[in-house]
């Protein structure tokens, strides 16, 4: 049989339960020592405080109060305190028995029992301070709920206050008791509850490796059992014969199912490991045939995919053209489009220019007809210039009868002598006057003729200009307004015909649209097939080969068959 590698089964449940048993005793063992110290150590302070009370009672809180100073050991006071007290100490087992007082800052030592050499003397001053002891100076006890281990011995401390007859409190009794005893009772109860939990510890694991060897011995015997059905040569009609009425049973019993399974499965497998083998063979008969028949199919898929390349080519050609004439119907459709919106802008444009000049024609007759008023009504006014020549010769006439007038004032002056001298002067002067006169008269009327002439001739230019105007500028308008209408008619025609275009060439550019979509589908539906040609093609050569690799799968079959039949063949399975 083979060897176990690591830890059996035996080892593996033992040391867990051994693990678990030390850990239970463990835990019992600290459980009930550490209940048995509580109660214990709470006995121990009971005591404690029961023979502080005692020792309380059997001093006198008025004797108690005379002594606070040193050289009080002399007074019947202090020594029959200090006799009571030492009575109590030896009836109650008190390790120390003392009274203490305070001044509020620190405590000293009253009376001490103390027998010894270190008794201490009234006055000396007490090792804890009076903070800590200044709740029981105020009237509270404190009792010590432990036991202190010092150098001194194991004690529990008490401190009660001591009451005179007045009620006031005069000094504090402290009371060591001497718990030895009590940590003696732990020490012993300690080792005997170790004792105890080791004994058990070792009952439990004596026990439990009784227990686990009787199961091993079962799990051997069934071991055994398999071992020699696994080495009886593949004899399956073998049966485990185990009866422990335990699991054990169940397991020799669920295992002999297993086997009675595996030897049906057995006589499956042989059975159809016969069905495989003629399967196989009529398999790769029949495979050499078909494999005959997709070379033959594989060579005329290559045929017609090299035909159906030629067709995609011819229509990758005929494309191409459909494309080219495609694109020229779109440049000639967005020709005569844009042919539509400028003959519209041109026939826009010249309505306009029609309308403009209708008004500009209108405005310029209007303009025309009060300029020919005004200029007849100026040369009318010019015409006054002639009054100015009548007006000239009126002057010069009435210079000629000045002119008279002054030689007669001369002549009648000259008559007249001295007297006249001044009128005649006059005279001279009023010649002179009238000469000027006639002088200036004659530049007027010279002035006169250059204006009166001027203003003819400006008449005939006047008249000329308006004659231009009426024939030459508003004839030019009814020219322009000729022309434009003309013009508009011209476009209109051009317009309606670039209509004509662009609508004949939308519905070719439509009919080439067609063209193009057949012509895609029909090189869409030739791509198809050509892909499909190709993909017949591809997989009637993966189907070649597949049906190679499966012909040589059905030989491997026929071998894995015939080696099952074989391995089945060991086993007995009747």
């Amino acid at each position: 049989m083979k060897k176990i590698r690591r830890l059996s089964i035996r080892e593996k449940i033992l040391i867990p339960v051994i693990l678990l048993i030390v850990l239970i005793c463990l835990a019992l063992g600290m459980s009930a020592y550490s209940n048995l110290e509580e109660g214990m150590v709470s006995m121990g302070v009971d005591e404690a405080d029961m023979a502080s009370v005692f020792a309380v009672d059997v001093i006198d809180g008025d004797a108690l109060a005379k002594i606070s100073v040193s050289g009080s050991e002399d007074t019947e006071e202090y020594k029959s305190i200090l006799a009571a007290m030492r009575a109590v100490r030896e009836k109650c087992g008190i390790e120390y028995l003392y009274t203490l007082y305070t001044d509020c800052s620190r405590v000293y030592y009253g009376v001490d029992a103390d027998e010894s050499a270190g008794r201490a003397e009234v006055g000396e001053e007490f090792e804890v301070s009076y903070a800590e002891l200044s709740g029981v100076f105020a009237g509270e006890e404190y009792v010590q709920d432990y036991i202190d281990s010092t150098e001194d011995g194991d004690l529990i401390s008490v401190y009660k206050p001591i009451y005179d007859s007045a009620g006031k409190i005069v000094g504090v009794m402290g009371c060591d008791y001497n718990a030895s005893s009590v940590v003696e009772a732990l020490n012993d109860a300690l080792r005997k509850t170790i004792i105890i939990a080791v004994s058990l510890m070792f009952l439990a694991i004596i026990i439990v490796g009784l227990v686990i060897n009787g199961i091993v011995k079962k799990l051997r015997m069934v071991d055994a059992k398999i071992y020699e059905l696994v080495h009886s040569e593949g004899d399956l009609t073998r049966k485990l014969d185990i009866h422990t009425g335990d699991e054990l049973e169940n397991i020799a019993e669920n295992v002999n199912q297993l086997l009675e399974h595996i030897r049906k499965i057995m006589l499956n497998i042989e059975d159809n490991s016969i069905q495989i083998d003629g399967s196989s063979e009529n398999v790769v008969g029949k495979l050499s045939e078909v494999g005959q028949y997709i070379a033959d199919v594989s060579a005329t898929m290559e045929e017609m995919n090299a035909t159906m390349e030629e067709t995609n080519a011819s229509m990758a050609q005929i494309n191409g053209a459909i494309e080219n004439v495609y694109e020229e119907i779109g440049s000639i459709l967005a020709g005569a489009n844009d042919g539509t919106e400028s003959s519209e802008q041109i026939i826009d444009r010249a309505g306009k220019i029609r309308e403009q000049a209708e008004v500009e024609q209108k405005d310029a007759r209007e303009q025309a007809k009060d300029m020919i008023g005004a200029v007849n009504e100026k040369i009318e006014r010019s015409k006054a210039v002639q009054e100015i020549a009548a007006l000239t010769n009126n002057i010069i006439t009435i210079t000629r009868q000045t002119n008279i007038l002054a030689l007669n004032a001369t002549i009648e002056a000259a008559r007249v002598g001295e007297a006249g001298k001044g009128f005649a002067v006059v005279a001279e002067e009023i010649g002179q006057l009238a000469t000027n006169s006639a002088k200036a008269a004659a530049d007027i009327s010279e002035v006169s003729e250059k204006v009166v002439e001027a203003v003819n001739e400006l008449a005939v230019e006047a008249e000329n200009i308006l004659v231009f105007i009426e024939e030459k500028a508003m004839g030019g308008y009814d020219k322009l307004l000729d022309v434009s209408t003309s013009y508009t008619n011209d476009v209109a025609d051009m317009n309606t015909m670039m209509h004509k275009f662009a609508k004949e060439s939308t519905s070719l550019k439509n009919n080439m649209d067609g063209i193009k979509d057949a012509a895609n589908a029909v090189n869409l539906a030739i791509n198809e097939c050509t892909n499909g040609v190709v993909n017949v093609t591809k997989q009637s050569v993966e189907l070649t080969e597949s049906i190679a690799d499966i012909e040589k799968e059905a030989e491997v079959s026929k071998e894995i068959a015939d080696r099952l039949n074989a391995e089945v063949g060991k086993f007995k399975l009747e």
